[in-house]
């Protein structure tokens, strides 16, 4: 194996991420997204090994970076397997927060919480999907997590966003969710920086460009090394306490999507689908997971997004995969998500092909994803929310916009008309459809607070501090009329959205530990699974509150990392 290829603390947190190449190895861009990849041959347990670690994370992104801190804390040898040029995954180009009940930050500013509330809250939005062990264990370490965090790794934290769901019991407007900042870096950056230098502060090894592809067992069933490409060789990485899969989702393989997701998926925003040897949202640490025989759980869920897809959308996606070697790309020109941007402003509905409301339009990203999976019980039986469509009138385009474009600044890919009914046609909508949704909307929402009674749009804090307009939700807080308001003053505008997510949230199932379980409910010894790569969900169904993911996935490599260093 290659002499390790730390990326230096000083490249690391630079603002071009260019520049950090040069320190990595070179890149061998092995596979994309494709489920045709063949699988690697067999390897046995015995023979030679090209590299040795006690512990051995796959992927750095949170769940890594927690993996490979709290086992380099715990006094073990620890070699990260990244794939990518860049250590930092996704949450490197995410916005970096941790949504954690009862967190320190809390406490230090005197706002009440408790774990209890907390499980209160999660167990709402669990349907029973994920066992509750793992809510357990989110909760009672996530704010340990948090202090390591700040007194260990030098990373300050500030208020975010409320909870998504805060009028639920248990459910907070303020403190759960909190951002990073550290050595003058914010958001996802922060964290990523703030764990990987910490990382090789503590003797962490890294082995960038080299992308695992299979688990090695011993006789006994017990996961002891990887297989891995790295440089055009093939290499066996031996573990000898455990083996962490953080390699992310499956958001980017087709193949996958279509086998376990409740219904169309049409794209991600997440970084990265595949290129120069990176492969995160391509699904192989669920399939090394799944080949050594672990069981599954949250398959059918993703964090939830509603997209635009401009055009070109396709053509950009399958460059990204041929040509990115690192980050220095972190906003998608042609695919754009509408996070509580503009289908939330007054002025604005979405609307189905009969031109009907099917949603509360400023609820968030990933509750709007829930709708677009209905299908008719009548004729064809489709999707009865696919296609659907973001209408405004020109009060809400020249103030807010859709898709990035407001004003004077009509693009092609916004179609506009006179009339309701002319852009209904335009758009392929029923047109009498859509003049009744519009007539009924308005009804209400002309009144004085405005209201939805079919959606409850506006009725949600959240819905009013974060989708609706900001200087009005400041200067009145509990009114619905910064979300709220008619479509009255043509022309008007409109655009096709999408079904999409930020990521998949399913995978190997875990226990408490992050220990991955066969399917007759028995540890695989030696293999624990973290953030995305997990069956864990937010934990279950529903994203709680922003920052959600990535408190699960550092919380759970930390978690897994702590368990194996500790084994004998």
């Amino acid at each position: 194996m290659s002499e390790n290829t730390n990326v230096s603390r000083r490249n690391f947190v630079k603002g071009g991420l260019a520049t950090a190449v040069a320190a990595a190895a070179v890149g061998i861009g092995l596979v994309g997204c494709s489920s045709e990849t063949k699988a690697p041959a067999p390897q046995d347990s015995t023979g030679s090994w090209d590299a040795e670690a006690d512990v051995v994370v796959v992927g750095f992104g949170c769940a890594g970076g927690g993996a490979a801190v709290s086992a380099a804390e715990a006094g073990a040898s620890v070699l990260v397997l990244e794939s990518m040029a860049i250590p930092g995954g996704t949450t490197r180009v995410s916005g970096g927060a941790l949504w954690v009940p009862a967190n320190p930050m809390m406490k230090k500013e005197g706002i009440a919480d408790s774990i209890e509330e907390g499980r209160q809250y999660i167990l709402k939005g669990n349907d029973g999907q994920v066992d509750e062990e793992l809510i357990d264990a989110y909760l009672e370490n996530g704010p340990s997590v948090v202090e390591f965090l700040i007194n260990k790794l030098g990373v300050e934290f500030k208020f975010g966003y409320p909870d998504y769901h805060p009028e639920w019991a248990g459910g907070k407007r303020l403190g759960r969710s909190i951002s990073p900042a550290y050595d003058g870096k914010g958001s996802g950056e922060a964290l990523m920086a703030a764990l990987y230098d910490y990382s090789l502060a503590k003797g962490v090894k890294f082995a960038l460009n080299t992308h695992a592809k299979k688990l090695i067992k011993d006789e006994s069933g017990k996961v002891i090394g990887v297989f891995a490409h790295q440089e055009g060789k093939e290499i066996r990485v031996k573990a000898n306490k455990g083996v962490i899969l953080a390699t992310g989702g499956f958001e980017w393989d087709k193949s996958l999507l279509k086998t376990f997701q409740r219904g169309p998926v049409e794209a991600s925003v997440a970084f990265n689908p595949g290129s120069g040897g990176g492969v995160y949202g391509c699904g192989d640490g669920l399939r090394m997971a799944m080949d050594a025989g672990a069981d599954l759980r949250n398959m059918n869920e993703s964090w939830g997004l509603m997209v635009y897809l401009l055009p070109g959308w396709e053509e950009e996606v399958a460059n990204y995969r041929q040509n990115a070697k690192d980050y220095k790309k972190s906003t998608w020109k042609t695919i754009i998500g509408d996070w509580f941007l503009w289908r939330g402003k007054p002025g604005t509905i979405v609307v189905n092909k009969e031109g009907k409301r099917f949603l509360n339009e400023a609820c968030d990203y990933d509750t709007s994803a829930y709708p677009f999976y209905e299908r008719d019980t009548f004729g064809e039986t489709r999707w009865r929310n696919l296609p659907a469509f973001v209408i405004a009138d020109s009060v809400q385009w020249s103030k807010y916009g859709i898709a990035g474009a407001k004003g004077d600044n009509v693009p092609a890919h916004i179609t506009q008309a006179d009339t309701l009914a002319e852009l209904a046609q335009k758009l392929g909508i029923d047109a009498k459809g859509l003049e009744a949704t519009v007539t009924e909307f308005n009804k209400h929402a002309s009144q004085t607070p405005p209201t939805d009674p079919h959606f409850h749009r506006g009725e949600s804090y959240f819905d009013r501090f974060a989708s609706g307009d900001y200087a009005m939700a400041q200067a009145d807080p509990e009114n619905p009329a910064c979300t709220l308001a008619p479509l009255t003053k043509g022309p008007y505008y409109g655009i096709q959205i999408h079904s999409a997510n930020c990521g998949t949230c399913g995978g190997a199932r875990i226990n408490s530990k992050a220990q991955v379980i066969d399917v007759y409910g028995n540890v695989i010894p030696g293999l624990y699974a973290a953030g995305n790569a997990a069956g864990l969900g937010g934990p279950g169904i529903t994203y709680h509150g922003p920052g959600n993911p990535i408190a699960g996935g550092v919380i759970f490599g930390y978690l897994a990392g702590l368990d194996a260093a500790q084994k004998a």
